[in-house]
Protein backbone atom coordinates (compact mmCIF):
# COMPACT_ATOMS: atom_id res chain seq x y z
CA UNK A 1 0.00 0.00 0.00
CA UNK A 2 1.42 3.32 -1.27
CA UNK A 3 1.53 6.35 1.75
CA UNK A 4 -1.22 8.27 0.10
CA UNK A 5 -3.93 5.16 0.78
CA UNK A 6 -2.65 5.11 4.46
CA UNK A 7 -3.08 8.17 5.06
CA UNK A 8 -6.60 7.96 4.00
CA UNK A 9 -7.55 4.96 6.26
CA UNK A 10 -5.72 6.71 8.96
CA UNK A 11 -7.80 9.61 8.80
CA UNK A 12 -11.61 7.63 7.41
CA UNK A 13 -10.52 5.90 11.37
CA UNK A 14 -9.74 9.05 12.89
CA UNK A 15 -13.23 10.44 12.11
CA UNK A 16 -15.06 7.58 12.91
CA UNK A 17 -13.51 7.20 16.37
CA UNK A 18 -14.46 11.09 17.06
CA UNK A 19 -17.97 11.24 15.61
CA UNK A 20 -18.53 8.06 17.94
CA UNK A 21 -17.38 10.73 21.01
CA UNK A 22 -18.55 13.71 19.79
CA UNK A 23 -22.52 12.35 19.03
CA UNK A 24 -23.13 9.45 21.01
CA UNK A 25 -24.92 10.08 24.17
CA UNK A 26 -23.44 9.51 27.38
CA UNK A 27 -25.36 6.03 28.16
CA UNK A 28 -23.09 4.60 25.23
CA UNK A 29 -20.05 5.92 26.53
CA UNK A 30 -20.62 4.41 29.69
CA UNK A 31 -20.64 1.02 27.88
CA UNK A 32 -17.57 2.25 26.59
CA UNK A 33 -16.11 1.97 30.12
CA UNK A 34 -15.68 5.81 29.67
CA UNK A 35 -18.00 6.79 33.10
CA UNK A 36 -15.58 8.47 35.16
CA UNK A 37 -15.52 11.59 32.69
CA UNK A 38 -17.68 14.19 31.93
CA UNK A 39 -20.17 13.59 28.84
CA UNK A 40 -18.65 17.11 27.74
CA UNK A 41 -15.46 16.04 27.36
CA UNK A 42 -16.15 13.36 25.37
CA UNK A 43 -17.63 15.65 22.91
CA UNK A 44 -14.67 18.25 22.86
CA UNK A 45 -12.43 14.92 21.92
CA UNK A 46 -14.95 13.88 19.50
CA UNK A 47 -14.87 17.33 17.92
CA UNK A 48 -11.05 17.45 18.14
CA UNK A 49 -10.65 14.00 16.30
CA UNK A 50 -13.01 15.23 13.76
CA UNK A 51 -11.35 18.32 12.95
CA UNK A 52 -7.64 16.55 13.16
CA UNK A 53 -9.08 13.62 10.71
CA UNK A 54 -10.52 16.16 8.39
CA UNK A 55 -7.41 17.99 8.70
CA UNK A 56 -5.48 14.72 7.34
CA UNK A 57 -8.00 14.00 4.63
CA UNK A 58 -7.85 17.24 3.34
CA UNK A 59 -4.38 17.67 3.41
CA UNK A 60 -3.44 14.14 1.75
CA UNK A 61 -5.71 14.27 -0.80
CA UNK A 62 -4.54 18.53 -1.71
CA UNK A 63 -7.99 19.78 -1.72
CA UNK A 64 -7.02 22.99 -0.99
CA UNK A 65 -3.98 23.26 -3.53
CA UNK A 66 -4.69 25.91 -6.36
CA UNK A 67 -4.11 25.09 -9.73
CA UNK A 68 -0.97 26.58 -11.25
CA UNK A 69 -2.57 29.09 -14.25
CA UNK A 70 -1.04 28.72 -17.75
Amino acid sequence: MDKKKLLDIFGIILLLIGFFFAFLPHAFHAKAGFEEESHLRHVVYGIALVIAALAVLVWNNKALKFPKSK
